[in-house]
């Protein structure tokens, strides 16, 4: 990827999580970089296949960040804390809305390609989550009721709803990070 459509991306995703894939154009995007439409297009000739790139660039992120983890924490705690740290600090404290929980206030809307690649990043996510939750179980660390999959899908609901409600208090965050440790069966 060349240093433009870089640029691009960065933006585009800034604006994506402040306002929304609807919320910008390629107008949005050209002023501010100091170039005309045609060479927004040039890189991404659909503001789909914009989407898309996106999409696909939150997933390489996610990917080589929990494979990081992965290779250097051993802590089922320590993991699911990394996540919950990458939401809250990546996104609450910059009072954005996470990338999937954009994607899923969005989807009825996005076109095809954006879905598609969306549902893939989710489902990495969702089966990174019950991989996390699986060890945790057998390794004695979490104590929950029902099975790794149901709890990793409410888990995952429970964080996303976490970062919108924080925008009205604060506060809350934290309370709903308690709450599921508490859940997860923390000492």
């Amino acid at each position: 990827m060349n240093d433009t459509a870089k640029r691009i991306l960065d933006l585009a995703e800034a604006l994506w999580l402040e306002r929304g894939f609807n919320g910008f154009s390629y107008q949005h995007l050209a002023g501010p970089l100091g170039m005309r439409n045609a060479a927004i297009h040039y890189h991404f000739a659909t503001k789909a296949d914009l989407g898309v790139a996106l999409v696909a660039r939150f997933r390489r992120r996610l990917q080589r960040s929990a494979e990081q983890v992965a290779s250097t924490v051993h802590d089922p705690w320590l993991k699911l804390e990394w996540y919950v740290d990458l939401l809250t600090l990546d996104y609450a404290d910059a009072e954005r809305i996470c990338p999937t929980g954009m994607l899923a206030a969005e989807w009825a809307t996005l076109p095809e390609p954006v879905r598609d690649e969306a549902a893939a990043f989710m489902r990495e996510l969702y089966d990174w989550c019950v991989g996390v939750l699986r060890e945790g179980v057998s390794g004695g660390h979490f104590r929950f009721v029902g099975s790794c999959e149901d709890k990793a899908a409410a888990l995952l609901a429970t964080l996303q709803g976490a970062l919108q409600v924080a925008r009205f208090e604060p506060a809350w965050l934290e309370a709903i990070k308690k709450q599921v440790r508490l859940e997860l069966g923390a000492r």
